[in-house]
């Protein structure tokens, strides 16, 4: 019993000196970090967030809107053809665990306001980094806005956060739908972001998009692309979470608005992601966020997607395996909303820290080292 507790001890000692060593930048041996993840898995303390989270988000919308609740503006899964504009006050208690659901009494108010208030509530925070979560197909606008705010508060990082919620229709069986209404909110994004990039001029420009959400990403971006005004845009990370985008039409239409207009790019897939093979059977969708030759008998059929990837936008993509993730059918699909994913997302953004210098293992199969990454079990 003594030397299982001084084992546990020992453990959990070196564990804590390679993080500090870790938080000062210098790299750990790959090996090392995986034997002691699979040693500590299950017995590792929550990561928390440690000061109570008041803050306020920004939001842009082009959903219709519905009749006022408790003195909160609400809206609808339907299209409105305009934009609104608005803000979301959140507050969290102190050590809230990341990827812990943030109850709706969090959400302490959602009002609705003008264009040029809007705009200069970005204006006063431009020396932040912007940040820019889209959600992915069928959420209502209140769970959409709650996964921005636990985003927020569990990444606890010093950034304006804005959430842009298009409008999905709020249905399991809407997935036509919301693949039909996403072109129509494509230039509400398309004129949020020349905005920002024209008016506001923030630090850095960071966006987050999910599922369906990442093909709404890459509309924009091409069409921002081809047009001769816009085309100088530039965003200094785009970070694609199980991106529900078609590889013929990622290969055909959107490498080149990414290529032009991105500086760095950051996709998280998992070969085992149920939502995503689903819509690859009902639907015909051959995701980027799956293995371009799926096998059930390996987890690392990435590394021919990130070859694939790496031929079509060289030397701005890093690729972050995330299979080794034992959760269920939704939770895979919401990979955002695992620790692994948060702390990860944590050193990418608040950092800026490259793959090499987080807590990844860098895949080795092939000749010649790639920017194939895996989150180890």
């Amino acid at each position: 019993m003594r030397k299982k507790a001084a084992l546990v001890l020992f453990l959990a000692l070196l564990c804590y000196i390679l993080g500090l060593v870790t938080a000062f930048y210098f790299p750990i041996p790959a090996h090392v970090g995986a034997v002691l993840t699979k040693l500590l898995q299950g017995k590792i303390r929550p990561f928390v967030v440690k000061r109570n989270f008041n803050e306020t988000i920004s939001y842009v919308t082009d959903r219709k809107a519905g009749p006022t609740l408790d003195g909160n503006v609400t809206y609808l899964g339907q299209y409105a053809d305009r934009a609104s504009y608005g803000l979301i006050t959140v507050q969290v208690p102190q050590h809230h665990p990341a990827g812990s659901p943030i109850d709706a009494s969090a959400i302490k108010k959602v009002e609705s306001i003008p264009y040029p208030e809007f705009l200069k509530f970005l204006q006063d925070q431009s020396a932040k980094p912007l940040v820019i979560w889209i959600h992915g197909y069928r959420l209502s606008f209140p769970v959409s806005t709650a996964y921005c705010a636990e985003i927020a508060r569990d990444l606890d990082i010093d950034a304006n956060v804005l959430t842009f919620d298009w409008a999905s229709n709020e249905s399991v069986l809407g997935y036509s739908r919301d693949l039909l209404q996403i072109p129509q909110s494509t230039k509400h994004l398309v004129d949020l972001l020349e905005t920002i990039n024209n008016d506001v001029k923030p630090a850095k420009i960071i966006i987050i998009a999910h599922s369906l959400g990442c093909r709404l990403v890459c509309l924009a971006l091409q069409q921002l692309y081809e047009n001769p005004n816009t085309r100088h845009l530039k965003l200094d990370h785009v970070i694609l979470l199980a991106p529900n985008v078609d590889r013929e039409e990622f290969n055909q239409n959107f490498k080149s608005g990414l290529q032009a207009s991105v500086n760095r790019l950051t996709i998280y897939v998992a070969s085992d992601d149920n939502v995503l093979l689903l819509g690859k059977l009902l639907y015909n969708v051959d995701s980027i966020g799956l293995p371009e030759q799926f096998s059930p008998d390996t987890n690392l059929d990435e590394i021919q997607t990130f070859l694939y990837y790496e031929k079509q936008i060289p030397g701005k993509i890093d690729l972050v395996d995330v299979s080794f993730s034992k959760k269920d059918f939704l939770r895979k699909h919401r990979l955002f909303l695992e620790r692994p994913v948060l702390e990860d997302l944590f050193w990418l953004i608040h950092g800026d820290y490259p793959a090499a210098k987080r807590h990844l293992l860098r895949y080795k199969g092939t000749k010649n080292p790639t920017n194939y990454w895996v989150i180890p079990p």
